[in-house]
């Protein structure tokens, strides 16, 4: 038997009994060595208990123990996974030492719901008659008009401008302005970087304006896009927080004020002062002229404008010297950039390169979809599988669909990209009984460019096919599954309408993923995390649905299979041995947002939804429906708590007023706009706690919005000084 790794035990005898031992094969060494692990379990376990003493150390199911033993109040349970109650409980003491100041309540803010938060005093706010022996030279009631950036915050968290008193409550969010009144602001939008994604060209001709070469979009799809704030963190416990320090969309102004300041300070022969363009700027432009080599541009030689409508900026402005009777002095300008739209313009005169890649972040509500953000956990382990990574500058594989083709010889491969850049792909195959994998890497986002408007799936006896972290554009997946096969769907954007418009509206209302099985088999399809348009799918079909966004664009979000097209290419299977029209075999759908009306066989199980069409099921026997949002006039198996909910023989009007009133409402239902299917704040209560853990219906419910707000309203009325009254109010 081989020794452990560390024999301690064994060590301890004498070299006699060693030696004797040695001569015997060594059963000695052998059971000291089952005891050692023993041993090493106890010896982890003490360290543990050791750990557990102390709130930064300890495991996460003891913090509400080492909460309780300070007398923290009691928080509606969130899930760990989500954030953690540590820092609340960690900071208890500090909150009482400094009870009631603005700073500890936007700490507190954000500690309890893990959202970046600011704090304003807003009797500050409040314009009044000043006395003599108390004048505030910064409480203006007219602001000044000549100052662009400060109107620019008016309406904003961080404004400087004086309202009239308004008396309304605070807290229930009617009134702002008062003498009593502290307004906390939460952004529950987060921002995502995006590292080293290639930059859309605009070619010429192709939209008004772009009448000659030199046009990029930060966005890979070609449509305008808010840059977002990668949020830096507070240097002091006792400082509020500012512009820098959440996740809040870039705004044009501040950013022109630092790098014009910046180029002058050049100018002069000083060393600028980094703010928002330091260690971490929030967007940066790379030459990607070497494939081996990613040159970045200077933010010396970029200037902010409005590129609305596009034009190319000067190649030099003149900056006054550091001797007033010195010339101006000339500084280069390479590129202008648009952060509002997301736009790209090189100067007059400077060459375009031929590859462009950006870094930026932008704003979304959650992990789903195919994104920059984080998704180890999720990642299925190599195993012994077969793995061809693809990398479109340095190889081994530079394409992926060369990847795949050689991936056909394994039963069991994996096909990883490694990068975020564009591939094309017309076709997919797996044999029967093998297993496939086309994987993104953890934080990237390669776009997969179906070719010919589809892309086609075809799936043996008994194969499954694993697609994770992709953004498909450009046509359908057409997926051909024979009996037993599997199609898993994680953390993938099929995007709706298959390609975006300049102006970010869809380009048409055809489906996203049409599957059509075997004419006596039965096939699976699951979504997991994932945003896509209308699905196609018949009766040999078993749909998954968890946490997804299936949007319909204004019709069918799941739609029967209409007849057979044209054959498939390479072979052309024979018509008979698939199925014919008909509506989705058998259907779940958990926690997601359905835009759009549904047609299904059976509904298995619907529960914590949103459908914002009428949902139309066959058969009606069998199934459940709980904790969802159903339009009036859908046919579907029995429910169970679900909205708009009143009596059966509740009159006309009480119908229609509840029906009116209790529907969802969202910030958005555009693909592509940052609050894309996020509920809004006003939404009637039976659809943002009506889940079934008293949480919010819908693709975001696993965000546990309400809850963290419940917890928010708690902790408040600890913390706050007598005489005071607050109020919390979303920015995103």
């Amino acid at each position: 038997m081989s020794p452990t790794p560390q024999d301690r035990l064994y060590k301890l005898l004498p070299s006699i009994h060693r030696a004797r031992d040695a001569i015997q094969g060594e059963p000695l060494r052998a059971l000291l060595a089952i005891m050692e692990r023993e041993l090493l379990a106890i010896e982890e376990d003490i360290g543990q208990l050791h750990d557990n003493w102390f709130i930064e150390t300890c495991q996460e199911w003891v913090v509400p123990y080492i909460g309780d033993l300070l007398k923290v109040r009691d928080l509606v349970p969130v899930d760990p996974g989500l954030f953690s109650q540590r820092a609340y409980v960690a900071n208890s003491l500090a909150y009482r030492r400094r009870k009631g100041t603005a700073a500890m309540l936007e700490q507190l803010a954000r500690d309890v719901t893990g959202w970046p938060a600011r704090a304003v005093e807003l009797f500050q706010r409040v314009g009044t008659t000043q006395h003599l022996n108390h004048p505030r030279p910064a409480n203006l009631r007219t602001p000044d008009l000549r100052d662009t950036n400060a109107l620019e915050q008016v309406g904003t968290p961080f404004e400087g401008a004086t309202r009239t008193v308004d008396v309304r409550h605070i807290d229930n969010r009617r009134g702002m302005h008062n003498l009593p009144n502290v307004g906390l602001f939460l952004w529950r939008l987060e921002a995502y970087p995006v590292v080293l994604a290639p930059a859309f060209r605009v070619e010429p001709g192709s939209e008004p304006g772009a009448t000659e070469e030199g046009f990029f979009r930060f966005n890979v799809l070609g449509c305008d896009t808010h840059l977002f704030n990668l949020p830096q963190s507070e240097t002091t416990l006792g400082t509020l927080a500012d512009e820098a320090h959440v996740p809040g969309a870039l705004r044009r102004r501040p950013l022109y004020d630092e790098l014009e300041a910046r180029r002058a300070a050049l100018a002069r022969g000083e060393t600028p002062e980094p703010r928002a363009f330091g260690a971490a700027p929030p967007f940066a432009l790379h030459l990607a002229e070497d494939p081996e080599v990613h040159s970045e541009l200077s933010p010396d030689g970029i200037v902010i404008c409005d590129l609305s409508t596009w034009h190319r900026p000067a190649a030099t402005l003149p900056y006054p010297a550091a001797d007033p009777d010195a010339p101006p002095v000339d500084r280069d300008i390479l590129a202008a950039v648009d952060p509002v739209n997301g736009r790209i313009a090189f100067a007059q005169g400077r060459p375009v390169p031929g590859a462009l890649s950006v870094s930026y972040a932008y704003g979304f509500s959650s992990e789903v979809g195919g994104g920059f953000h984080d998704r180890q956990e999720t990642l299925l382990p190599l195993g012994q599988r077969d793995v061809f990574q693809v990398d479109a500058r340095k190889g081994p594989f530079t394409s992926v669909a060369v990847a795949v083709a050689t991936s056909h010889a394994s039963a069991d491969a994996l096909v990883e990209v490694v990068d975020s850049e564009r591939h094309p792909l017309e076709s997919l195959d797996v044999a029967a009984g093998a297993r496939l994998e086309l994987r993104a890497a953890n934080l990237q986002r390669p776009v997969i460019d179906v070719c010919g408007g589809r892309c086609v799936v075809r799936l043996g006896q008994g194969a499954t096919l694993v697609l994770s972290g992709l953004l498909v554009r450009g046509g359908v997946l057409e997926v051909q599954a024979a009996d037993n096969a599997t199609l898993d769907l994680r953390h993938c954007t099929l995007v709706p309408g298959q390609d975006l418009t300049p102006a970010g509206q869809p380009r048409g209302t055809a489906p996203s993923l049409v599957v059509r099985g075997a004419k006596d088999g039965d096939c699976t399809v699951l979504l997991n995390r994932c945003i896509t348009g209308p699905l196609q799918a018949g009766r040999a079909t078993t749909l998954r649905v968890e946490d997804c966004i299936v949007d319909g664009l204004g019709e069918q979000a799941l739609q029967p299979l209409p007849p057979s097209e044209a054959p498939f290419n390479n072979p052309p299977p024979p018509p008979e041995s698939f199925e014919g029209p008909g509506a989705t075999g058998v259907l779940h759908v958990l926690s997601s947002t359905v835009l759009g009306g549904v047609k299904a066989t059976v509904l298995e199980l619907a529960s914590d939804s949103l459908f914002t069409g009428t949902v139309e099921v066959l058969q009606r026997q069998e199934g459940c429906v709980r904790f969802c949002y159903l339009p009036p006039g859908s046919r579907v198996p029995q429910r169970f708590r679900c909205q708009p909910a009143y009596a059966e023989d509740a009159p006309v009007d009480v119908r229609l007023e509840v029906e009116r009133r209790v529907k969802p409402v969202f910030t958005s239902d555009r693909y592509g706009d940052p609050g894309y299917c996020q509920l809004r704040d006003d939404t009637d209560s039976g659809i943002r706690r009506g889940a079934s853990d008293e949480g919010e219906m819908g693709v975001f419910h696993h965000l546990q919005q309400p809850q963290r707000e419940a917890n928010l309203r708690a902790s408040l009325t600890d913390y706050l000084r007598f005489g005071l009254e607050a109020g919390f109010f979303f920015v995103t």
